[in-house]
């Protein structure tokens, strides 16, 4: 066989593959199509007995029917939309009818299952329609190891009170990444007695590696409860538990947490500088206003930074002071503040939150 004759049948098979390609293509599109438009009035139906059941004219055995016909994906992605439109009662009645029906135990089921999206289909499940009884299928999959499997095992946080779940959360929490944890912190504010009662013992572990990330989780609930512990731990000797304690302070205005962050804005490492800096510019305690004035002229340029933004929070006053230090013989001080000055009130409002 020559090189041409060679190049001629590549060609010929490529010319095939990509033909075959093509029919495939267009055959999975065909059936795709066919399948949504086998399903479509079966959803059409759901929905409109899921209308009359919330209006008391249908019961909760005709929306099992209507939710039995469908695959088990779309009849749980209409839970999911409708859990948000029912009454929590109303709900709790519905979630304990599908315990019997064959298909939310297969899902259930699936908690276990070595394929995530099988597992995560079974946390989006649980997080509507979870009962006491499945306390220990939501363990699992709070703790499972795909992010997406633990926010959806997160929600059901909402809908069960359950001691043991928030613990867990709580434990899990300083092993997520920043998006989950954010995430969580969202969903255990509807905790909030559980949570704040966990938090407290959590803070009381003082040599707990995990202590900053839970900190820095906590801040986010903004709890006035949770002040006093923040203050106390001001002193830590763990610069990381300092640095997430002044961050966090900033969101309880009080006079111990003033007091506690004018110690702090002193500290010997430059990040908690910064942090209790943005932090009182947060609380703009007018008497704080000279610790800001001086962290404009600290060594480092990210306590400036920090202390020129947190001056424009303090009103006239603030503006004043980065007035005066436009034009001081301070060098980086004079070049903060025509920087922070030079700033348009958009920009300012994003950099300063």
């Amino acid at each position: 066989m020559t090189s041409r004759q060679f190049l001629i049948v590549v060609a010929a098979v490529q010319g095939v593959l990509l033909i075959a390609l093509i029919i495939l293509i267009i055959l999975n599109r065909w059936v795709r199509l066919r399948r949504r438009a086998k399903v479509h009035p079966r959803r059409v139906a759901l929905d409109a007995v899921m209308q009359r059941w919330t209006l008391n004219q249908a019961g909760a055995a005709d929306v099992l029917r209507g939710l039995a016909r469908l695959p088990v994906p779309l009849a749980i992605d209409a839970l999911v939309t409708w859990s948000a439109r029912v009454a929590g009662e109303r709900w709790q009645e519905l979630s304990h009818a599908l315990e019997h029906q064959w298909w939310a135990r297969v899902v259930r089921a699936n908690s276990r299952s070595a394929r995530w999206w099988k597992r995560l289909e079974s946390a989006r499940f649980l997080s509507v329609a979870a009962t006491s009884h499945d306390i220990g299928r939501v363990l699992r999959l709070l703790r499972d190891r795909h992010p997406a499997v633990q926010i959806a095992a997160a929600t059901t946080l909402e809908r069960v009170v359950s001691p043991v779940l928030v613990t867990a959360a709580l434990d899990q929490l300083p092993f997520l990444g920043p998006t989950v944890q954010a995430y969580y912190a969202s969903v255990l504010k509807r905790a909030r007695p559980a949570v704040l009662r966990h938090l407290q013992q959590l803070f009381r572990r003082l040599n707990d590696p995990r202590l900053p990330r839970i900190i820095e989780f906590a801040g986010r609930l903004q709890e006035p409860v949770l002040r006093e512990p923040f203050t106390t731990l001001a002193t830590h000797a763990d610069p990381e538990v300092r640095t997430q304690v002044a961050r966090a302070l900033g969101r309880f205005p009080h006079a111990e947490s003033v007091a506690a962050l004018g110690f702090l804005v002193q500290d010997e490492a430059w990040p908690i500088r910064a942090q209790a800096t943005r932090s009182l510019g947060m609380i703009a305690d007018p008497a704080t206003l000279p610790l800001v004035r001086d962290a404009l002229r600290d060594v480092e340029w990210w306590v400036r930074l920090r202390a020129g933004l947190a001056l424009t929070r303090f009103g006239g006053a603030g503006r004043n002071v980065l007035l005066e230090a436009e034009v001081s013989a301070h060098a980086e001080a004079r070049d903060m503040a025509r920087l922070v000055l030079g700033l348009s009130p958009q920009a300012l409002a994003e950099y300063a939150a």
